[in-house]
């Protein structure tokens, strides 16, 4: 890349980031880019961020182990992200089954509305991917498989969100039916 084009590329990311914390802030109740969480989200957090440590550890040191050469040349430098699509999930799930997830200033409808259209835009590139054919090419897996990966993992947040929702005003209905 000459020198034109470095420009170019840190032109585009710095706006891009502008534009992320801009967006970032439109999702907050207060006019805040900070999330706000309280103690017990902050432990919960603090132990799911502990758990995905574990896990990703535990997926490097079995990858040698488990990944054969066949396996490598088929992955890839993709082989490098295997331990954090397993680690992501990991922390990201057990904050939201822990209801330390959501930020307590977010407005949690407008961000669902974001991430759903984000996760079927990602969907939408990867299944495109899929059914062109250019998933694989020439043996070796390529980068666009990390928009089906995503994809499906905002799809996956998503449902667990709305699960995890409706069993608490089901809990919230039962308590209150058990005080009357």
């Amino acid at each position: 890349m000459d020198g034109n084009g470095k420009l170019l590329l840190a032109i585009f990311v710095s706006i891009f980031v502008v534009l992320m914390i801009a967006f970032a802030k439109s999702f907050h109740k207060d006019s805040s880019v900070t999330p706000k969480y309280d103690e017990r989200q902050m432990a919960v957090r603090g132990r799911g961020y502990m758990f995905a440590f574990y896990i990703i550890i535990l997926v490097m040191a079995l990858m040698p182990v488990v990944i054969t050469d066949e396996m490598k040349t088929f992955l890839g430098d993709l082989v490098y992200f295997i331990p954090l699509c397993v680690g992501l999930p990991v922390h990201v799930m057990y904050c939201v089954w822990n209801n330390a997830y959501v930020e307590l200033n977010l407005n949690v409808k407008a961000w669902i509305r974001v991430m759903l259209v984000i996760g079927l835009f990602n969907l939408l590139l990867g299944g495109y991917r899929l059914v062109e054919g250019t998933l694989v090419e020439d043996g070796v897996l390529q980068a666009n498989v990390i928009n089906l990966y995503l994809g499906i993992l905002v799809m996956v947040i998503i449902i667990e969100l709305l699960i995890k929702n409706a069993i608490d005003r089901k809990e919230a209905e039962e308590d209150e039916e058990s005080e009357a």
